[in-house]
């Protein structure tokens, strides 16, 4: 377990660098925005982050690691949560740089209350394990090609979304993905959801596990 961890470590580093940087970049555009309160930059970058579990099984597939792991000492339950592992540190990751983002745009515009900085914090959370949640289970089903059509859906989605929200009018309609009124245990059920969510997508795939090539 701790091999295919380090494995997807060095594959993250070395090919999807530039997905950090570009989230650095979506996070400070984010600052800007949440001047009219509009969240939906640091939410995006949440959704970058999200997609490493994808990339990463994108490279198994095409270079067939997954025929080769059938050699390892390791359950399909491992090979299969080590992608989920990963979907959590990007997780973690998001949610760092989205405090930090929040904080500097708290200082500097008050539109950014307390409300407004937890429910962006937990839109960040929800997008984040979202592409994983859905786009794991039909990677391991249908192959990494098949899934990416899903992929191109939830992008357009959320560039629909964008759009919006930078269409939005004074009164903030659009302008986040959850509204502002939601009481702290409606958020809290919500991030209940997702993880629980994602624990079954990992389940799903699992049961999946090796579809693809048959």
């Amino acid at each position: 377990m701790k091999g295919l961890l380090l494995k997807d470590a060095y594959q993250a580093w070395y090919y999807a660098k530039m997905v950090v940087v570009a989230t650095v970049v979506m996070m400070g555009a984010g600052v800007i925005s949440m001047m009219n309160g509009a969240n939906f930059f640091i939410v995006y970058a949440g959704f970058l982050l999200g997609m490493m579990p994808m990339t990463l099984l994108a490279y198994d597939q095409t270079s067939n690691f997954n025929e080769y792991s059938a050699a390892l000492p390791a359950t399909k339950e491992q090979l299969v949560g080590c992608k989920y592992i990963v979907g959590l540190c990007g997780l973690v990751l998001a949610e760092v740089f989205a405090a930090a983002a929040l904080g500097v745009a708290q200082l500097h515009w008050v539109a950014v209350d307390g409300a407004l900085v937890i429910s962006t914090l937990v839109q960040v959370g929800m997008t984040t394990l979202l592409s994983s949640t859905i786009l794991l289970p039909l990677s391991y089903r249908f192959g990494y090609e098949k899934a990416k059509v899903g992929f191109y859906f939830i992008v357009g989605a959320l560039a629909a979304l964008m759009g919006f929200s930078v269409a939005a009018n004074e009164d903030g309609i659009v302008r986040n993905l959850l509204p502002q009124s939601i009481s702290s245990l409606g958020l809290l059920g919500i991030a209940v959801a997702a993880l629980t969510l994602y624990a079954l997508s990992w389940r799903l795939s699992v049961a999946w596990y090796g579809k693809a090539e048959q």
